[in-house]
């Protein structure tokens, strides 16, 4: 007895000792009035082969009035080309999206999840983890990460054994041991409740020239340029005035290619019910209709029904790896940018039902339990017309 409360005082103190670990680190950014840094980050995706590459510039004003996040922030979004390709703003009114090539903003919805996915929100994450019994937390020793001296926490956000595999999610924390500042922070996640395969996923993102208290920075660096227009989100629009395809209106014709060069166009799937499926690897919603979409596949194989996916987003080789990986039958085809536009596709997933005569018959925007009960019922209806 004595042992076992021995080594619940040890976990215990062990616990406090992380939690103080990164605790220090919020205290120190809340100690300045502004700050900013940069990041680069290397994501290869839950469910792709290719790794995205993006290097953001981050700006921080503190708002102590702020009830929402206690931050005003701007985020500056490169591309490959170290061209300015986007920029997220946080005024404390709305968060915005700012789009450098067509000098539009639009105001996004979810600010929770966006301000998570800043340093200092990512790290309130991180902290109210480390307080729940259900996660895991490990104290590594001390290591070398891109040539800095860092203290090493992981933490196991997630853990659980479905269908005897095992599912999990690491946060990997490193601070470096001179600035008291984040140098790394590299997620790893298994998942195999997707579809019929295995997602592995791995995020790696750097931080480094930290600037602190600049004589530069105030309220006037958070306002909306001049020069830019404002793109009212499809969430804000009256349902009238989404724009979808009016049902009853031929459906726009479309030329593409699989990730096996197999050529098909819409004309040649006449007289058919097409279901069009349009996702992108990585899109949450569009992974959980991977197994509805198997299994309607199956059921109308021998029947008077197409059903394909279209990406605007995936190579070829990505396409190809992520049908193999997770048995996908039916056809995927590849640079359908084109199409997503003709069709008004703002969400994804968005399916679109054709009918024999070639017209838009139904719509469904996202991806809900009731999916495969709902095409069934469209389906059925399309096939007796």
């Amino acid at each position: 007895m004595a042992f076992i409360c021995f080594m619940l005082v040890i976990c215990s103190l062990n616990i406090n000792a992380q939690v103080s670990l990164v605790q220090n680190v919020i205290d120190k950014i809340g100690s300045y009035k502004n700050f900013s840094y940069q990041s680069i980050n290397r994501l290869k995706e839950l469910f792709a082969n290719d790794t995205i590459m993006k290097q953001c510039n981050s700006l921080f004003l503190k708002a102590p009035e702020d009830k929402n996040f206690g931050y005003l922030f701007k985020i500056e979004t490169q591309n490959a080309n170290d061209k300015l390709a986007y920029t997220d703003l946080y005024n404390g009114q709305n968060l915005l999206h700012i789009n450098s090539e067509n000098s539009t903003y639009e105001i996004q919805g979810d600010l929770s999840f966006n301000m998570q996915a800043t340093l200092p929100g990512f790290l309130r994450w991180i902290l109210s983890r480390l307080e729940k019994p259900s996660s895991r937390t490990v104290k590594m020793n001390d290591t070398t990460i891109n040539a800095i001296n860092s203290y090493h926490l992981i933490a196991t956000v997630y853990d659980t054994v479905i269908n005897k595999e095992r599912n999990y999610t690491d946060v990997h924390l490193f601070i470096d041991e001179l600035s008291g500042m984040p140098s790394v922070i590299i997620i790893t996640s298994r998942n195999t409740t997707y579809g019929n395969g295995i997602s592995n996923y791995y995020s790696e993102s750097r931080y480094f020239d930290y600037k602190f208290n600049q004589d530069n920075v105030d309220i006037a660096s958070m306002t909306i340029p001049k020069g830019l227009h404002s793109k009212k989100a499809q969430a804000e629009l009256p349902k009238e005035q989404r724009a979808l395809l009016t049902l009853g209106s031929v459906a726009p014709g479309w030329i593409l290619y699989d990730a096996k060069d197999k050529k098909m166009t819409l004309a040649q799937l006449k007289g058919k019910v097409v279901l069009i499926d349009f996702f992108f690897i990585g899109c949450f919603g569009c992974m959980e209709s991977l197994k509805p979409l198997n299994k309607l596949h199956e059921k109308y194989n021998n029947q008077n029904v197409a059903m394909v996916s279209l990406t605007f987003r995936d190579s070829k080789k990505s396409a190809a790896a992520f049908a193999k990986n997770y048995n996908i039958k039916y056809p995927i085809y590849i640079n359908a940018n084109d199409v997503v536009k003709s069709y008004n596709v703002e969400v994804f997933p968005t399916f679109y039902f054709i009918d024999k005569k070639g017209k838009i018959a139904n719509v469904i925007v996202g991806y809900g339990g009731d999916f495969e009960k709902k095409v069934t019922s469209i389906v059925a209806k399309l096939l007796n017309e």
